[in-house]
């Protein structure tokens, strides 16, 4: 500190500023600063290791001192809308490893040659001091962080040339309010506000864990945390719904609660929340208009809060509840358009020995709006099975009319036996007919059960991709006719490729294989590529692994709709593989009749030695979908060489209790597989949950058997 004052005192500097790298050493974060009140709101807070823009950052890589005179930059972290001189000096060790950078910014710049000099000279012997003091405080050892400056990493310490250490603690927590209010306004959705906190409350503040709770329909639900355990999310939840209980009652409060000793926390319990011991605050959420709600923090040791950090806390509190309250509406949003997405699409996909199949659709994350992605799996009035798959322009309402219109023409003209390439011609007349302006896309694959052919036809979307079982990856030549609603002469052409069995077909929007960070070639690629890759016969898995083309990160900027289908050819020459049972909602007695089917089945394929397992685990995920879910119910059997596959698949959408936000997703995780799906984990080979049609399939598998039967 005394080193940063001096560059301020010596060299009349009007920030100088120290950079830490961050724990995993890609970006430089603002551990000190020093300048007046107002020239400290233009550090850069954040600069990534590899940018081509700072003097810091070319210091920290280049292990050398950089410096720029009278630029003028803007980015989203940084404004300065002045000229200026910037000096950045690498802060090292004895062994040539750069701990940090010292960075000076002189306003107005050094314009002559000596000045300029003298400050870089006198920068450089600052810089040997600091990097001094960062050897000892570290004991000599290598560190990959700047000793204890990295801890202060999350809560730049802000001092003046006053040497009034009250009045830089104000401007630190006042520095704060104005970060916490910037990233507040770009967050959008209540996983963004809660991560919000987390970087700029808890962590500023060093605090141990953070708990935001509201009141919704007269009971208390924690929304997000962190800090806490898959254990303690449980437990709290618990002291939640025990409403009457001392614990839940702090949570009711309209004042701020200061807890700062074991002693006051004794007197004011508050659960699971905290172990007793530390310090406590207990924050409400004013700003909130149709529910309560408080936001808690808590500490691993006594603390005293002086008036000024109160004051600054409560101000965090109000515009933390208010964002929150502008993403609860947002969230609502968007969960109405993912309904009515979820509506359009198919409530189920057919359950046949001769086709397995499994589908996702997401919605673009930025986008609150219903999309016009869509697919289908029609039952064709010869028995046999029609893929479908298409993408209308843009996400609006009217890109959801349109889909809707799309969905039902291309069922109407299915069920009268068009072939594919006469039912484009008829939905691209009917849609420049009712001129909706925006343009579709759609495939059809039309596969005969029997023979394995497939007559396939489309109107300017992907082909599908197909897997042989030889792992040979084939896309049929892509005789591709317009769009749908371009021109109403249209005509389309179709190509039959005939299907060994064991074959997987891939039908995809572009959502996909394209997005603002990866061009359509380059995910076209890795789409054959992972299903050239994909050797087991899981398509659930293989569904997953596709979504991770372009969704790595929680952003997508378009909506995707994928549908896989494996032929298992014709399967009448062997005992049926498939069975089914429909329990209707709220009928709990159909538990007994799951239990009775899937005992007499298992006994019919011989494997009646897996049968009080299978039992056991079936009526669990029954019972859960039609207490929580409050819908019918459809249990499906699937018999493969090597193990049995137990679906059962619900109309709901949601989990039975909102699993709070938190920020480590290995404790969403552990939440997920806390409620109900313990006993499914233990016995089952592998599980999982996926979304199916207009609801979600938690799905198990037995195994450890040999097939019983020749294929």
């Amino acid at each position: 500190m005394a080193t940063l004052r001096r560059l301020i005192e010596e060299m009349r500097a009007s920030t100088a500023i120290v950079y830490v790298p961050s724990p995993d050493g890609r970006e430089l974060i603002a551990a000190l600063v020093v300048g007046g009140p107002v020239s400290v709101f233009t550090v850069a807070e954040n600069i990534a290791v590899q940018s081509t823009n700072y003097t810091a950052a070319k210091a920290y890589r280049g292990g050398q001192q950089f410096f720029e005179s009278s630029p003028i930059k803007r980015s989203p972290q940084v404004t300065m809308p002045f000229p200026y001189t910037v000096i950045s000096t690498p802060l090292s060790d004895d062994n040539e490893n750069t701990l940090g950078v010292l960075t000076g910014i002189w306003e107005p710049p050094l314009e002559n040659a000596p000045d300029l000099s003298a400050a870089q000279r006198h920068c450089a012997e600052l810089g040997d001091a600091l990097s001094r003091l960062l050897k000892a405080s570290q004991g000599g050892g290598k560190a990959s962080h700047g000793g204890d400056l990295a801890e202060l990493s999350h809560n730049p310490l802000f001092l003046t040339p006053a040497h009034e250490e009250s009045f830089s603690v104000d401007i630190t927590f006042v520095y704060n309010i104005h970060k916490l209010a910037s990233a507040l306004v770009e967050a959008k959705r209540m996983r963004d506000v809660v991560e919000v906190a987390n970087e700029r409350i808890m962590k500023p503040l060093q605090a141990q864990q953070m708990a935001v709770c509201v009141e919704e329909q007269g009971w208390l639900r924690l929304v997000g945390c962190s800090g806490y355990s898959g254990e303690l999310i449980d437990e709290i939840s618990r002291t939640l719904a025990a409403d009457g209980s001392a614990e839940a009652r702090i949570f009711r409060y309209d004042r701020a609660v200061f807890l700062e000793s074991d002693e006051q926390l004794a007197k004011n319990p508050v659960g699971g929340f905290s172990d007793g011991r530390g310090a406590c605050i207990v924050l409400p959420l004013a700003g909130m208009a149709h529910q309560k709600g408080v936001l808690l923090l808590t500490f691993a040791r006594p603390r005293h809060f002086r008036a000024e950090e109160r004051a600054a806390l409560v101000t965090m509190a109000s515009l933390f509840s208010q964002a929150l309250e502008r993403a609860r509406l947002s969230d609502g949003e968007h969960a109405m358009a993912r309904e009515l997405q979820q509506a359009l699409l198919p409530h189920a996909l057919p359950h046949l020995e001769q086709l397995e199949c499994a589908a996702r659709y997401l919605s673009a994350s930025e986008s609150g709006d219903v999309g016009g992605d869509w697919y289908d799996v029609l039952t064709l009035p010869d028995g046999n099975v029609g893929l479908v798959i298409g993408d209308v322009e843009g996400h609006s309402s009217s890109a959801a009319a349109v889909m809707g219109q799309i969905c039902s023409g291309v069922r109407a003209y299915s069920a009268e036996g068009h072939r594919p390439t006469d039912l484009l011609r008829r939905m691209n007349r009917l849609l420049t007919d009712l001129k909706p302006g925006l343009l579709a896309t759609c495939c059809c694959v039309w596969l005969d059960l029997a023979t394995g052919i497939a007559e396939i036809s489309s109107a300017g979307h992907p082909m599908p991709v197909l897997r042989r079982p030889d792992g040979v990856i084939a896309v049929p030549a892509p005789d591709v006719g317009l769009p749908l609603g371009v021109d109403p002469d249209a005509n389309y052409k179709s190509v039959e490729v005939t299907l060994a069995p064991e074959t997987v077909l891939a039908l995809y929007t572009d959502g996909l294989v394209c997005s603002h960070t990866l061009d359509v070639d380059t995910g076209t690629r890795r789409l054959l590529g992972s299903m050239a890759a994909a050797n087991g016969r899981s398509l659930e898995g293989l569904a997953d692994r596709l979504l991770r083309i372009t969704t790595d990160t929680a952003v997508r900027d378009d909506d995707t709709a994928l549908l896989l289908a494996r032929y298992e050819g014709n399967m009448q020459e062997v005992p049926s593989r498939v069975s089914r049972l429909y329990v209707q909602r709220h009928d709990l007695r159909g538990v007994r009749e799951v239990r009775q089917f899937i005992q007499d089945i298992l006994e019919q394929w011989g494997l009646g030695a897996i049968a009080y397992e299978t039992e056991l685990l079936a009526t669990e995920l029954v019972t859960n979908g039609l207490v929580h879910a409050d819908s019918d119910v459809d249990v499906r059997l699937r018999r493969y060489p090597d193990r049995i596959r137990v679906d059962v698949r619900d109309s709901s959408t949601r989990p039975p209790v909102p699993a709070p936000i938190t920020v480590d997703p290995e404790i969403d995780s552990f939440s997920e597989n806390g409620r109900g799906l313990v006993i499914v984990e233990e016995l089952a080979a592998a599980w999982g949950t996926a979304p199916y049609g207009r609801g979600k399939s938690v799905w198990f598998e037995m195994a450890g058997f040999a097939e019983a039967w020749s294929r």
